[in-house]
C-alpha cells in the first residue's frame, strides 16, 4: 500500500521496520486526544460559519464513534496509516464523506501534533501530580510514625552522627514537594492552545482560537503563530526535566 508520506522511492524495509516499531503503538496512546481536538476544531468551524450543521453532526457523530472503539481496544493505528491523524482522518472520510476532508480547514499536521501532545501532557500531567501528593503525604505519616526511631547518619560513606528515620523520611517529602513546584510550572507552560498556528504563520480566515482554546480547557491561546512552532520540543524537555528531578530525588 502507498503511504501518505512516501516520496516516490522504495526505503530498506529493515531499516524502517526498526525506526517505526513503535510508531503505531505510541500514536495509539493519542488516538483520544487527536479526537478531543478534532471535536473542538469541527465545532469552532461550525461557529464560524464553514462546516453547516449536517457536516458538523456527521463528523460529531464519527468522532465520538471512536471514542467508543478507542474504549473497547477496537480502533488501532495501523503502520499503513503511518499516525494517528491519518487512521483518524481515513475513518472520518468513511463515515462522513467529504465532512472527513472538509475538517482539515484551518488546520495543519503541525496543529494535530502539537494539540495532541499538549492535552497528553495536560492528562499525565494531571496523573501524576495527584500521585506525587499522595506519596508527600504517605512519606510524611511514615516520618512521623517513626519519628524517634534511631538510625545511623552516614558522611563520606561512614556512620557519623545519629539520626532518626523520621527525618530521613521526611526528607524524600520535602524534596517532592520542590519537585511538584516544577512540575506545576511545566504544566503552565504546557497549558497553551496552539490550534490555529497551522505551519508557523497562521491561516487567511478569521477563526476563532479563542473558542477552540475553551472547548479544550488549555488555559490560554499560545499566540505568536511562529512561536507556536519553535516551542516543539522546548515545551516537552521541560516537562522531562521535571519528571527527571522527581525520579533522582526517589533514587
Amino acid at each position: 500500500m502507498t503511504k501518505l508520506w512516501q516520496k516516490g522511492y522504495r526505503l530498506n524495509e529493515q531499516v524502517e521496520r526498526f525506526e517505526g516499531a513503535q510508531n503505531s503503538a505510541l500514536d495509539t496512546s493519542l488516538i483520544r486526544h487527536d479526537v478531543w481536538g478534532s471535536l473542538a476544531h469541527a465545532a469552532m468551524l461550525k461557529h464560524i460559519g464553514i462546516l453547516k450543521d449536517a457536516e458538523y453532526q456527521a463528523l460529531k457523530d464519527a468522532l465520538r464513534s471512536i471514542l467508543e472503539l478507542e474504549q473497547e481496544q477496537a480502533f488501532t493505528v495501523s503502520p499503513a496509516d503511518e499516525d494517528v491523524h491519518t487512521s483518524v482522518e481515513n475513518y472520518l472520510v468513511a463515515k462522513a464523506g467529504a465532512a472527513g476532508k472538509k475538517i482539515h480547514m484551518a488546520r495543519s499536521r503541525n496543529d494535530q501534533v502539537l494539540v495532541d501532545l499538549r492535552l497528553y501532557g495536560k492528562e499525565q500531567l494531571h496523573s501524576i501530580a495527584a500521585k506525587l501528593c499522595e506519596l508527600c503525604t504517605a512519606l510524611l505519616d511514615f516520618a512521623d510514625t517513626h519519628a524517634d526511631v534511631p538510625m545511623p547518619g552516614y558522611t563520606h560513606m561512614q556512620r557519623a552522627m545519629l539520626s532518626s528515620v523520621g527525618l530521613w523520611a521526611s526528607s524524600f517529602s520535602e524534596a517532592l514537594l520542590d519537585d511538584e513546584q516544577l512540575l506545576s510550572a511545566a504544566y503552565h507552560l504546557n497549558d497553551q492552545c496552539p490550534l490555529g498556528s497551522a505551519a508557523g504563520y497562521g491561516v487567511p480566515l478569521d477563526i476563532d482560537r479563542q473558542y477552540s482554546s475553551d472547548l479544550l480547557g488549555f488555559s490560554r491561546v499560545q499566540h505568536n503563530v511562529i512561536y507556536v512552532q519553535n516551542s516543539r520540543g522546548k515545551i516537552e524537555a521541560a516537562i522531562v526535566q521535571a519528571l527527571a528531578q522527581i525520579m533522582l530525588d526517589l533514587s
